[in-house]
């Protein structure tokens, strides 16, 4: 089953199903295959629709072992890789019509395993999709794949079950953050949930070693072109100040267990600061 952290996601893809505005290619990246594999399979179900009554979990266990005709899994081969002729193999697999669905899927739990030419072969595949074919590529970074294949898919990021899901306790850890919510709205509050997310699953925090560079991903992130240039400027400088701290009080969240020490120098920082200028020269070393 897929965790509470995450199944918000499920429930969009399901209802992007349901209006028949499902991308044909999607990227899922994260930090774990796992949790994207429980995403893809529990939503699996309602975007193929097979024609045989199936218990839920049996179901899953048939896509999942690869056992189910209209769900085709692309696994590396002995030699650690997806090659060319596995490529191949689904190419000719796809000149039929799914088997006893109404949609197929061809699903790739570790895509960053293709060689360039599987890659360059797919990516004929993916420029022209067959009809009721959905192309599910699974990666731990979203920049593992050819720009190529990246310009021809949605991206869709699925942070870590056990790590969202510990998000449940956070307001109680910073209170501050449930204004945070009412001030950017949902959607924005739990898109810079899933940002950080990502953020925190490219960078090691012992690389992570001023303030400034949180401070640099919030101001220099597409928000500076899209959102923060539809409002007026004292308000962008305000909103751009919350985001930082809600930020850094992320890492104090996440990293808690791990680097306490860490925690607890911004969570200092973040009680003494009621508001601060998003000025650079004032942030201190972690």
């Amino acid at each position: 089953m897929v965790s509470s952290g995450f199944s918000a996601i499920s429930e969009k893809l399901i209802s992007a199903i349901q209006r028949n505005s499902l991308p044909q290619t999607i990227l899922f990246h994260s930090p774990s295959l796992a949790d994207i594999d429980g995403l893809v399979a529990v939503f699996a179900k309602d975007l193929i629709r097979p024609k045989r009554s199936f218990e839920n979990e049996r179901f899953i266990s048939l896509c999942s072992a690869g056992q189910f005709p209209d769900f085709i899994n692309v696994v590396k081969g002995s030699t650690g890789s997806i090659k060319i002729e596995e490529i191949h193999a689904v190419e000719d697999a796809l000149q039929y019509a799914p088997f006893e669905s109404d949609n197929r899927i061809v699903y790739f739990r570790d895509a960053a395993a293709m060689t360039v030419q599987a890659q360059n072969a797919l990516l004929k595949k993916i420029e022209e999709p067959p009809q009721r074919t959905f192309f599910f590529l699974a990666v731990n970074k979203r920049n593992s794949l050819l720009p190529t294949i990246l310009s021809r898919s949605v991206s869709i990021f699925v942070p870590e079950a056990n790590t969202e899901a510990g998000f449940s306790d956070i307001f109680s850890y910073f209170p501050f953050l449930e204004n945070l919510r009412s001030e950017f709205g949902d959607e924005i509050f739990s898109a810079e949930k899933n940002r950080f997310s990502l953020f925190c699953s490219e960078l090691s925090f012992n690389s992570v070693t001023n303030i400034s560079k949180i401070y640099e991903n919030v101001t220099e992130n597409s928000y500076g072109s899209t959102f923060f240039a539809n409002i007026p400027s004292e308000k962008a400088d305000y909103l751009k100040k919350m985001l930082i701290k809600m930020r850094l009080a992320l890492i104090a969240f996440f990293v808690r267990e791990k680097e306490p020490a860490v925690a607890e120098k911004i969570t200092v920082f973040l009680t003494n600061q009621q508001v601060f200028s998003p000025d650079a020269s004032i942030f201190f070393t972690i």
